[in-house]
Order: structure tokens, then C-alpha cells, then sequence
């Protein structure tokens, strides 16, 4: 029996280890036979990308190409016409999965590193006689790390035109993870100095390179298309949208045959609920790297993994205004919802309404319906979600189930003494105190645990105002609540800010449609709390 590929991104050590392989080598023919020159496929994460730009590698690269002939034996593309390509062209592969840093310093050595690890591949190119002094000096300044930060910048251009020298081949271009250099930057104050040297490095390679024969780049994001590909007219954009290079993910017959070989007897509409629902184009797709983790551990659960664009996430939720929260609440209740879509996400406007939705769809969070309507995905991902937004609100898993415990029980002293430590450890001093809207949002973290209990209505609208948060009870058996929060300007206001908190509540009907609900008044001052209640 054939391995389970876990974790296994390079096709050659699976192919060679005897892992299980769904076979999408076609896709090297139809990504070689587009009309474009630059490729840029976008899919969420754990979908395969990796896999196929590295197929497409020992596929198409002249290193070793009699060896690496073998490993597409039996494989379909083995019958195609573009078998007389194999092993022909000089191939480029580049990952920026694991660039990273805290400081513009850190992240331009990080990426010096990896493109003198490139260049060391290359450096039979030095031996050629007639490379100029020139050339051979930029060369081994690049290979050296100790080049100029615009030799960097031109540095994969500049590989492209020694191997075509070389080889008197154009090179081809296969980029990994494209996007995580921008999306690791892009809350930092570095973002303008990464950004940019990132756009000279992409710009250069792609845009009136002479020596290319093509280039295919796999990623998550659409991040900042009018800067990396201004003057690029012919490249082609195989979105999640519109897609003619369906070869990521697995279909439902793929599925089935992956757990008939595994002897697995779970049930297709199940492993759907958990890992499929994905709609690419036209395409109904599941989640490889959740499904191959199900078959290894025998489980239905969530195997959602943590990426750097979970951090632009958190970003979004830490700044969600009333709408957007109100929209999250609709989405947790599996409506759908309408909204602005925009393929090209632009990092450095997070703040803008429609930037939550379009990351969370382009991730794979989300699907888009043929009404331009938003929905999770599946369970996985909408309990990935939830739980990415209970973090925000509190690191202390234990504290925070206490917490909704008190709640459920209308335990209002426990509540507020629980809340009082989550404080404590929670609150950060440089947002503390600034507005009402930074207490808000992490009230809407805690509570959003108990959405399979509660409707929640965040600043519900009532013909007298705005009540701050209810709670209803979906069942009627649990108690009702009515939220109105103040921020004190001084602690010994605490009491006073919470009687006039119960006094807005009361005056204005807030929940009058509920049955005896549970009036709570809060003020916060610093990491300080005061509540007061009225039933």
C-alpha cells in the first residue's frame, strides 16, 4: 500500500517514496500550451501548489533530465506530444514560503539569502569563457551576499540572460508562494521599503524580459497587480473565479478512489461538510491537505493550518466596524451575503470594508456564488474562523470557557471577577482606554463562543438608538442580555458610567422584544472593569 503524502511538496521524493499521487501532470501541458507568458494562480492554502510548480520543475528542467524522465512514468501527460519538451529548458525555481523578518534589515538579508542560494545553483555559469568581467563580478557578488540592493533587485533577469547565454535556451520561470514576501510585510513599517524591493524583483523577471520562455507563479493572493505587473499586457490570471487550469484540489471522484484504496468508510456527504464546497469557476472542489490528514488520523476534524495571511485576518477583525460584524454574524448563521468582490487585494488598505471578505474568499474561507454572495466554505473553515476570533479576544482557553460557563449560568459576579483576569492578561496598555470601539471588539470576541446558543446582535438597531450587544437565546431556556458599554475617564467614574449605562438601556427600550432580559451596564477604564446589572 501506498504512503500517505503528508506534508510531501517535492514530486520527486514522492513519487520515489511510494506516496499516493493523484495524477495531475496534464496540468504541465495546459500551463506550457497557454498563450501567456506569465501565469499567476492563486488557490488557498495546502491545495497543491507547491506539488505541481514542483512537477512542472523536474519535468521541464535539463538537470538530470534523463533520471527525471522516469518519474512521469505511467503518468497521462506520458502520452501527450509535449513529452519532446522534457528535460529541454534551464529552469529557474525560486520558494519565498520562508522569507520573513522583523526589520527592513532582516527582511532584505532574508531575501539576499535566498537568491544567493539560487545563484548557487548556477554557478557553472561562471565557467563559461566568454561571461564578461562584468557579469562575473555581479555574480559572485549576488553569490557572495555582499551585492548592491539594485543587482538584487534585477538579479533573477539577470540569471535569466546568463542561461540563456549559456544554453542558448529561454529559461522558464517557477515561482512558489509569490505572494508571502508582500503578506509578510504588510502590516510592518517596512512595508514601503519590502514592497517596493519586491516589485523591482517581480517587475524586472516578468516585464520585458527577452530571455523567458515562461513563467508560472502559485500563491494565495491577487496582492497589488497594478504595481508587479504594470506594461505586463499578456499574462493570465487563473483565479478562483475564472479558472482554465483546473488542476488543485481533488474532485468528488478522486475522493472516492482515495478511500477505496485507504479502506476508509466515511461518508462522502460528511467528508463534503467538512473539507468540500470549494467552487473553482466551475468546478466543485475539497481540500487535499484536510482530506490525506483525515485518512492518516482516522478523524473528521478541523487540520485548517496556520499561513501568514491568518495575521492579515486578525488585523481585519481587530478593526471590524459594526456592518462588517454584523455580516460575520449572518455568514456564522450560513446566510449569504452580497458584497463588493476585488481580485486585486491591495495590503495596504486593510482598514477598507470589503478587504476582511476578499482575503477570507481568496484564502479559501469563503465561496462566491453566481450572485456575487459570500458563504464559508465548510466546517473546517468557518470553526477555523471562530476560533481565530476567540483568540483575539483571549490566549486563556480555560478562562474564556469559564467565562460563556457564568454567562449560560447567569452567574453575573463570577462573570465580571473572570472577566476582571482575562483583562489582566488580555488588554494590551497601548490600546487600553483609547475608544469604545477597541473594548467593543474584544467583547465581541468573548462572546462569540456561544453563537450555537445565542443570536448575536452587535449595535442592534432599535427605533430609539443603538443598543451596544444583545444576546438572545435561540431556544428560549438560557437568559437573555442587553450589553450597553462606556469608557470612564477616570476609575472612581466606574459606578456612575454604569447606572447611566442601565439608565440608556431603560430609557430607550433596548430589547424590548425580549423576555426578561438581563440589563448589564459596563464601563472600562485602563484593564479595569466595573458591571452593574438589572433584571
Amino acid at each position: 500500500m501506498k504512503k500517505i503524502p503528508i506534508g510531501i511538496d517535492d514530486f520527486k521524493d514522492l513519487i520515489n517514496g511510494n506516496y499516493y499521487f493523484i495524477d495531475k501532470s496534464l496540468f504541465i501541458k495546459d500551463a506550457f500550451e497557454e498563450d501567456a507568458p506569465v501565469i499567476l494562480i492563486p488557490r488557498p492554502i495546502k491545495f497543491g501548489k507547491s506539488l505541481n510548480i514542483s512537477m512542472m520543475k523536474y519535468f521541464f528542467t535539463l538537470k538530470n533530465a534523463k533520471e527525471n524522465r522516469t518519474l512521469f512514468n505511467g503518468l497521462k501527460i506520458e502520452n501527450e506530444k509535449i513529452m519532446d519538451e522534457q528535460g529541454k529548458y534551464p529552469v529557474i525555481y525560486i520558494s519565498f514560503k520562508d522569507v520573513s523578518g522583523n526589520s527592513w534589515e532582516d527582511f532584505y538579508n532574508s531575501m539576499k539569502t535566498k537568491i544567493s542560494k539560487l545563484f548557487f545553483e548556477y554557478k557553472y555559469l561562471l565557467n563559461k569563457d566568454s561571461i564578461s568581467c562584468y557579469d562575473k563580478e555581479t555574480f559572485e557578488k549576488i553569490l557572495l551576499n555582499t551585492g548592491k540592493q539594485n543587482s538584487y533587485e534585477s538579479s533573477i533577469k539577470f540569471l535569466c540572460e546568463l542561461l540563456y547565454e549559456y544554453h542558448d535556451v529561454s529559461p522558464i520561470i517557477l515561482i512558489d508562494d509569490y505572494d508571502h514576501p508582500i503578506v509578510s510585510v504588510a502590516t510592518s513599517e517596512f512595508y514601503k521599503e519590502g514592497h517596493n524591493f519586491y516589485m523591482n524583483l517581480l517587475g524586472t523577471s516578468l516585464k520585458g524580459n527577452e530571455y523567458l520562455k515562461k513563467a508560472v507563479l502559485v500563491g494565495t493572493l491577487i496582492s497589488t497587480k497594478q504595481h508587479i505587473f504594470d506594461g505586463l499586457d499578456n499574462i493570465y490570471i487563473s483565479s478562483i473565479l475564472y479558472s482554465r487550469l483546473n488542476y488543485f484540489g481533488f474532485s468528488e471522484d478522486e475522493i472516492v478512489e482515495l478511500l477505496k484504496y485507504y479502506e476508509k468508510d466515511y461518508n462522502i456527504s460528511k467528508i463534503k461538510e467538512w473539507y468540500g464546497n470549494y467552487s473553482f469557476g466551475k468546478n466543485s472542489l475539497y481540500n487535499p491537505g484536510s482530506i490525506i490528514n483525515s485518512i492518516k488520523f482516522g478523524e473528521l476534524k478541523a487540520y485548517w493550518m496556520h499561513s501568514p495571511i491568518n495575521d492579515l485576518i486578525k488585523i481585519c477583525l481587530s478593526n471590524i466596524s459594526k456592518s462588517e460584524y454584523n455580516t460575520l454574524v449572518k455568514l456564522l448563521n450560513n446566510e449569504l451575503i452580497k458584497i463588493e468582490m476585488e481580485e486585486n487585494i491591495l495590503l495596504d488598505s486593510l482598514d477598507k470594508e470589503s478587504s476582511s471578505w476578499n482575503i477570507l474568499l481568496f484564502s479559501g474561507y469563503l465561496n462566491f456564488t453566481g450572485n456575487k454572495e459570500i458563504i464559508f466554505v465548510n466546517k473546517e473553515t468557518r470553526n477555523f474562523y471562530i476560533n481565530t476570533f476567540k483568540e483575539l479576544a483571549s490566549n486563556d482557553i480555560e478562562g474564556f470557557n469559564k467565562l460563556l460557563g457564568f454567562l449560560l449560568s447567569k452567574d453575573i459576579k463570577n462573570f465580571k471577577d473572570s472577566l476582571q483576569e482575562i483583562f489582566y492578561k488580555t488588554v494590551s496598555n497601548y490600546n487600553a482606554g483609547k475608544e469604545e470601539k477597541y473594548y467593543h471588539n474584544l467583547m465581541l470576541g468573548f462572546v462569540f463562543g456561544l453563537e450555537e446558543n445565542y443570536i448575536i446582535h452587535s449595535n442592534r438597531e432599535y427605533w430609539t438608538g443603538w443598543a451596544t450587544l444583545v444576546l438572545k437565546s435561540k431556544d428560549g431556556k438560557l437568559p437573555n442580555y442587553i450589553f450597553e458599554f462606556k469608557v470612564s475617564k477616570k476609575s472612581e467614574e466606574f459606578e456612575e458610567d454604569c447606572k447611566r449605562a442601565l439608565t440608556r438601556i431603560e430609557e430607550r427600550k433596548y430589547g424590548i422584544e425580549i423576555e426578561n432580559p438581563v440589563k448589564i451596564g459596563m464601563s472600562f477604564y485602563g484593564k479595569e472593569i466595573e458591571i452593574l446589572i438589572k433584571e
